[in-house]
């Protein structure tokens, strides 16, 4: 549905390559921090921005996403390259850097879920994996160096809660569970969240914050195809789950 629904916008004009505005530029470098890949940037014009698709993705049967781009965009789509579909509202001149965090909130989540989605991770580890990501983006958010370049950490944290209560619980509504479970300050910390995961996975550790942190995801700048990524992101995650990462923890 959402590689169709893609394509129908492309061919009504509602999807275009991001442009080389300031604002556009900035955002840039706040995707070079937390999508360390090789990436395709677009904007799409209705609202309906925040999306993260490799280039290989097939939008009809034999009929590539990154051949799309080509034919229909004129703009060359590498091989490998993981495509990030922007909300065109978030990237004008005044719509201020809350909202453009918030943005980077939302495709940090779906970059998570996807890797879930396409197996970077076993199977038993799936929800320990994703709750340790999410904290590791949200310490990465926190840091200075990604206030250097305009990234606010309240707004990220709303986007990418909005996201992760979405695939966890349901629509992130005010005042609905998901918003209540993921909202707020305490974020992944709720003890309710931690015990509604425990009962919709029971290979659910609730891992320690201590485990968490930015180095986690920091590729120190080195641009990697899409694959390479999830490979990478899977071995680490897998590293600080052993169980004497996992003891070394609880002892601090």
């Amino acid at each position: 549905m959402q590689s169709s629904d893609l394509l129908e916008a492309i061919w009504r004009g509602d999807v275009a390559c991001a442009g080389d505005t300031d604002a556009a530029t900035g955002f840039g470098r706040i995707l070079d921090r937390i999508m360390p890949m090789r990436r395709v940037e677009l904007q799409r014009g209705d609202r309906t921005g925040g999306q993260v698709l490799p280039e290989q993705t097939e939008l009809m049967p034999a009929l590539a996403l990154g051949d799309v781009i080509e034919e229909e965009l004129e703009h060359v789509a590498p091989y490998g390259a993981l495509v990030v579909i922007l909300d065109r509202a978030a990237l004008r001149p005044g719509a201020g850097e809350a909202a453009r965090s918030r943005l980077a909130g939302r495709l940090a989540g779906e970059l998570l879920i996807d890797a879930v989605q396409r197996g970077a991770f076993p199977v038993e580890h799936e929800t320990d994996a994703l709750y340790l990501l999410a904290l590791s983006y949200d310490a990465l958010a926190h840091s200075e160096t990604m206030h250097r370049v305009g990234l606010i950490a309240a707004p990220f944290r709303a986007g990418l809660a909005e996201v992760l209560a979405d695939y966890w619980i349901g629509a992130s509504v005010p005042g609905s569970d998901a918003a209540r479970l993921l909202g707020g300050s305490i974020f992944l910390g709720n003890p309710r969240l931690r015990d509604y995961l425990a009962a919709m996975d029971a290979s659910f550790t609730a891992p320690s914050v201590t485990l968490a942190d930015a180095a986690l995801i920091d590729f120190e700048g080195r641009v990697r195809g899409h694959d390479d990524w999830l490979r990478a992101i899977g071995a680490r995650v897998a590293q600080r789950l052993r169980p004497e990462s996992v003891d070394a923890a609880a002892r601090h």
